[in-house]
């Protein structure tokens, strides 16, 4: 990285007796002060070799200043320096020129073996410099005061000999700052780019402590300001830092966010009024008072401002006054926001452009924002666990930052915060013009006390799965203008491989809705769908169709909306469960069971009643819609009656099995456990039957919100807010929830359970453990599927009463 031109011989010992500082050039953006001394022979090799490895400087160097560094490389191995050294870069025009001070040693540069080189004397105010030019690379020497000066400008060499040298007071604290550190960087930092249009005078020099990982790049240090000058660094005099708590509302989909806290905000806010030399009286409006955080979020679809609260209750009271309901989402109130110039007018020049519309409040936080769509993208990241504070690499980062700051600049996706561009890139360079997609975030931390700011950076790779994994992303939402009646389901697309969406509005209009959220047409029915739509495959092509019933309709419909004919089948009297789908040897050769209180009518993919199944009716109406069990190699049908009888039958609907016992069946459905079936009765009995008609009662000591559910080897069980999946307990949070539901997907069990009063829906693994990055926002029974793209999985849900989101977990 640091390509130093210093080209120079001398056999004897010399005298020092100039100090390095004087001479760095005047006008230097980057000064590298190292005090580690190289090894006298490998001189910068080693050093560079760990720069070249590094991920995020082996792209800077691409770019800006270290381009200039990088591409004079080659002449580093020619350097072996055995004292303290200084390295200058020097911006001018679109050039970096590099300047290396260090005290002349005997060894500092052995010219003889240099194949390719040309060395002349230049002759400038009676003094001698040195023109070397190795492998077309020019520089030029000179030795002043027992000090080698090198530099790849000969215009940079001659002023300092001039005595163009950096002589400000504050450079000079800043650098005689003993840290510790083998290679601290300091850079003039008057400018920091808050926003697009806003660069202001942050701070006047900053000495950063750099480590340089294989793996990213941590720093520490000090920033001063200019007591002469105002700088926006010096109006934290007399706050002290407060703990940040912005990553707990910052969307990892953000492209950039900051924040600065204050113990006394009317302090900062009469400093700020100094610093934009604004002599009015100044206006207070109590919102601040009860607030020790402000930040500012960039995402795509707008700007959104944060007020952390110390008391909620009092921020409340004081903005009462500039809101007015206006609508909800996902149960948050947004309100118009009447004051949009608030913001600007107390805290200008750390707020500026934003000029929210919109307020609403989550938790501790008060958030302002300038549209709706921008306060839907964050209140859905926060009900989704989808904020920076959830995510693993920012856990990663914490050891690296200080738990208080006066202010932090967050730049994500992969951007290199303005602030610190002085050491990776010229003016004109651009931060996006340096791609670190692997370095999700990057963050810099001031920290004032007393008269001068601690400083801390840290940027640190993420691989793509501590990026991606155990986090959920909400794909889309659609909303409808009616409520939903039923919850969403997934349907498989033949011709994308993908889930498209199937749900139904209290207008009895069925929706069908595309993997990427288009609502590709939908059909009025003459009902609402009783339980749930089966997915089947009447042609057995892989082109499926949707089998449901209504009231007084057996539909099967195609994936245009169309019927297949001979469908619908209409009925006079009422159905009263389920349509029950049978597929017994898995090859698509489908029975459909429709029961009309005792009676029950089998058909066939064709629409006709299958003449062989000869059980006709019950005596008493059935109270669970008929199931298909397999046990071992033999079939069953499971029907049960009002009066407590269970009905175990054959293919043909012979009784295969006689149940002697009643049963008070409840609304669990018969299950299957080993090679016995499963009733959970209404008076907390857990009845298992054997294949031979044995029943074995056991009483469970539940209460009256208790859940059973098997598929396969997974069992699941809920006692009000106690979950048991497999026998390990998971102790969910007091609320109502709905049953426990499992999928298989991606060859794994999974288990969806929702909490209806607080709307958050959960996801385990079959060995209790919680998928990472749930709950998530929803308010009904979840589907589950797997995605596509491969080890992913997919979820759909109803979100508010009108709409249903789809979320991918990675």
């Amino acid at each position: 990285m640091l390509s130093l031109l210093v080209l120079w011989r001398c056999d004897t010992p010399v005298t020092t007796t100039g100090d390095l500082i004087d001479y760095v050039p005047e006008g230097a953006s980057v000064v590298f002060k190292i005090s580690e001394v190289p090894d006298p022979e490998t001189g910068f090799t080693t050093f560079t070799s760990d720069v070249n490895s590094n991920t995020v400087l082996s792209e800077i160097q691409k770019k800006g200043l270290f381009k200039g560094l990088s591409e004079r490389a080659n002449l580093l191995k020619h350097l072996t320096p055995t004292a303290k050294s200084i390295v200058c870069i020097t911006e001018t025009n679109t050039v970096s020129d590099v300047t290396f001070i260090t005290r002349l040693t005997s060894k500092l540069f052995t010219a003889d073996s240099i194949p390719n080189k040309t060395i002349e004397t230049i002759t400038y105010n009676d003094k001698t410099l040195q023109k070397i030019t190795i492998d077309a690379q020019t520089s030029f020497t000179t030795i002043k005061d027992s000090v080698f000066i090198a530099s790849t400008s000969q215009a940079v060499l001659q002023g300092i000999l001039d005595g163009k040298t950096e002589k400000s007071n504050t450079f000079k604290k800043v650098f005689s700052i003993n840290n510790g550190s083998d290679f601290t960087a300091i850079t003039k930092g008057e400018k920091v780019t808050l926003n697009d249009s806003l660069s202001v005078d942050f701070t006047s020099w900053t000495a950063m402590s750099i480590t340089v990982l294989q793996d990213g790049i941590t720093a520490t240090g000090v920033s001063i300001a200019n007591d002469s000058v105002p700088q926006v660094l010096a109006v934290f005099k007399g706050q002290v830092p407060q703990q940040n708590n912005i990553a707990a509302i910052l969307p990892t989909e953000a492209t950039a966010a900051y924040s600065f806290t204050f113990s006394d905000a009317e302090l900062l806010q009469k400093k700020l009024q100094v610093f934009k030399k604004d002599s009015t009286k100044l206006t207070t409006t109590g919102l601040f008072g009860s607030v020790n955080e402000v930040g500012h979020i960039t995402l795509s679809e707008g700007n959104a401002i944060v007020l952390k609260s110390i008391d909620p209750m009092l921020t409340d009271e004081a903005l009462a006054r500039f809101v007015s309901e206006k609508n909800t989402f996902r149960e948050i109130d947004i309100r118009t926001f009447s004051e949009p110039k608030l913001f600007r007018n107390a805290f200008y020049p750390l707020i500026s452009t934003t000029l929210p519309t919109l307020a609403f409040q989550l938790d501790d936080f008060f958030v302002f924002t300038e549209n709706e769509a921008t306060a839907e993208q964050l209140i859905s990241a926060y009900k989704n666990n989808g904020c920076l504070d959830k995510s693993a690499y920012y856990e990663m980062h914490q050891s690296e930052l200080a738990a208080a700051s006066s202010f932090v600049l967050f730049k994500m996706q992969g951007a290199i915060p303005t602030n610190l561009s002085g050491f990776f890139t010229t003016s004109e360079s651009s931060e996006h013009n340096i791609s670190l997609k692997k370095y999700p975030l990057a963050v810099l931390q001031y920290s004032y006390d007393r008269d001068f700011a601690h400083v801390n950076f840290v940027s640190e790779e993420a691989s793509e799965k501590k990026q991606t994994t155990g986090t959920v992303s909400e794909d889309f939402n659609v909303k409808f203008t009616n409520q939903l009646l039923g919850d969403p389901q997934f349907f498989s697309n033949h011709k994308t491989n993908q889930e498209d969406i199937v749900v139904q509005d209290m207008t009895n209009a069925l929706f069908f809705i595309s993997s990427n959220g288009k609502v590709l047409w939908k059909e009025k029915l003459d009902g609402p769908i009783l339980g749930t739509i089966t997915e089947v495959d009447l042609l057995r092509n892989g082109k499926k169709q949707l089998a449901f019933t209504t009231k007084h309709t057996f539909y099967i419909l195609d994936r245009t909306g169309k019927a297949v004919a001979p469908f619908p089948i209409k009925f006079k009297d009422p159905i009263t469960q389920p349509l029950s789908v049978f597929d017994y040897d898995n090859n698509r050769k489908y029975r459909f069971i429709v029961t009309q209180n005792e009676e029950v009518f089998m058909y066939d993919s064709e629409g006709k009643a299958v003449k062989g199944f000869t059980f006709k009716k019950t005596k008493t109406p059935i109270v669970l819609s008929p199931q298909h069990i397999r046990l071992g190699n033999k079939d069953y049908i499971a029907i049960a009656e009002e009066s407590g009888k269970l009905n175990l039958l054959s293919r043909v609907g012979k009784s295969r099995v006689t149940v002697s016992k009643n049963f008070q069946f409840s609304e669990i459905p018969i299950q299957k456990e080993g090679s016995n079936f499963v009733v959970i009765t209404k008076d907390h009995k857990k009845e298992s039957i054997s294949q031979a008609g044995k029943v074995t009662s056991l009483p469970l000591q539940v209460s009256d919100n208790y859940h059973f559910a098997m598929m396969g080897s997974t069992k699941v069980t809920l006692d009000d807010n106690l979950l048991r999946i497999n026998g390990r307990l998971v102790e969910l949070p007091f609320g109502v929830y709905t049953q426990p539901k499992l999928f298989l997907a991606n060859r794994n069990t999974y288990v969806s359970i929702t909490e209806t009063q607080q709307n958050k829906v959960y996801l385990f693994k079959k060995d209790g453990e919680l998928i990472s990055g749930f709950p998530v926002f929803g308010s009904a029974s979840a589907s589950v599927e797997e995605s596509s793209k491969k080890g992913k999985l997919i979820l759909v849900v109803k979100g508010d009463a009108k709409e249903i989101l789809k979320y991918t977990i990675q």
